[in-house]
């Protein structure tokens, strides 16, 4: 899940280093601090950093990640509190984020998340065969225009195809990184996205998210129940719209 998934609980339990040894070389996104050695080019590192901006992960507290290479694969290393090293909610988004950050930044290459201590020390590595399987078995992906549609068995791949064409027909779609949730509920289709936290209770932006299902509804559903989520950063919904 963005993606934004969803972007991301991974950010919010990331700590600062507590001494300045040789990580590598040093760039800044917002309020993280990104390092990459050697192996990676300065290129590679601002591609990765500027995806990091996109999906909202260089927002908020301080944070410190480094990319490295061993062989083929990439490693992206960030520091993580002892106490999520076996959430298995916190490893299952650590899945979905590499397998994004793979085929979104650097061509389908293997990438491996290490959690580490404050030292950088590895305490845990999750692997990209293991990310696809979780996906897999749970949600798949599927992008229009940068937006990522992550579904599961719900829905039929032809009615991701018809609302991720409606997406980029209505302007949802603009090129940057964005992730929605696409599941049906008995007969009801419904589309979750996260809005910041002032739309959830905003009524004129609510009586945009009922025409917006209305379309949908009457465009690409044969007239079936459509509801809208506005959700926060983890896909928790906030508020539900319909028609």
């Amino acid at each position: 899940m963005k993606k934004n998934l969803i972007i991301l609980s991974l950010l919010v339990f990331t700590l600062t280093f507590t001494s300045c040894n040789n990580y590598g070389t040093k760039l800044m996104f917002d309020e993280t601090e990104l390092y990459y050695t050697k192996d990676i080019t300065e290129d590679e590192a601002n591609d990765i950093g500027k995806y990091l901006q996109e999906i909202g992960f260089t927002e908020g507290d301080e944070k410190t990640v480094q990319i490295a290479k061993d062989g083929d694969t990439y490693l992206f290393r960030m520091v993580v509190k002892e106490s999520f090293i076996d959430d298995d909610e916190y490893e299952e988004i650590a899945y979905l984020f590499i397998h994004n950050l793979s085929a979104d930044v650097l061509e389908n290459n293997p990438v491996e998340l290490q959690m580490c201590d404050e030292e950088l020390k590895t305490l845990k590595t999750i692997k990209m065969d293991d990310a696809q399987e979780i996906i897999e078995d749970d949600y798949k992906i599927k992008t229009f225009d940068g937006t990522e549609i992550e579904y599961d068995n719900t829905v039929k791949y032809n009615e991701v195809d018809k609302l991720g064409n409606f997406l980029m027909e209505t302007g949802f779609t603009d090129g940057t990184v964005k992730s929605i949730i696409f599941v049906k509920d008995k007969k009801t289709y419904v589309f979750k996205m996260v809005v910041d936290e002032a739309s959830w209770t905003d009524l004129e932006y609510q009586d945009l998210g009922k025409e917006y299902a209305r379309q949908m509804s009457s465009t690409i559903f044969n007239n079936n129940d459509v509801e809208i989520h506005f959700c926060n950063d983890y896909f928790e919904v906030q508020t539900k719209v319909k028609p």
